[in-house]
């Protein structure tokens, strides 16, 4: 390895976790590394193909529980799902059609109704002329 590699603030970062937990590994044998001598003095080189990054546990119980549930769906209960999903789809159409047709229904009512309006609220004729008119 002789001066090539990763410091411990590069594999830190790289690993997803501090300097002081690379130190610890390294002393306990966990993490292989080199001492060499750096600008400062002596410093650590780690080789990180062994190492892995580490995952956060959530994130590792989340994939597994995918991974679970995709080993155990076939194709059957895939295709099944989708047949549910399209009769959704197509009834929701089906429904936004029947609501398109209910507001044009009341948007015609609406229209015949202002026209009776604006037939009642015609001006009339002055009283004179009516009168006029009658003989």
């Amino acid at each position: 390895m002789s001066g090539q590699g990763f410091t411990v603030a590069e594999a830190a970062k790289a690993l997803g976790v501090s300097e002081r937990t690379i130190r610890r590994q390294i002393k306990g044998g966990k993490i292989k590394a080199e001492l060499v001598s750096g600008r400062y003095g002596e410093e650590y080189r780690i080789d990180l193909e062994g190492a892995r990054p580490r995952e956060e546990p959530a994130k590792r119980m989340l994939s597994n529980a995918v991974d679970t549930a995709l080993d155990k769906a076939s194709d059957k209960s895939l295709d099944r799902h989708l047949d549910k999903a399209l009769d959704m789809v197509k009834s929701l159409q089906q429904e936004k059609a029947e609501l398109y047709a209910q507001v044009a229904y009341w948007q015609a009512q609406c229209r015949h109704l202002e026209e009776q309006v604006k037939l009642l609220t015609a001006p009339k004729r002055p009283w004179w002329q009516r009168w006029l008119r009658r003989r």
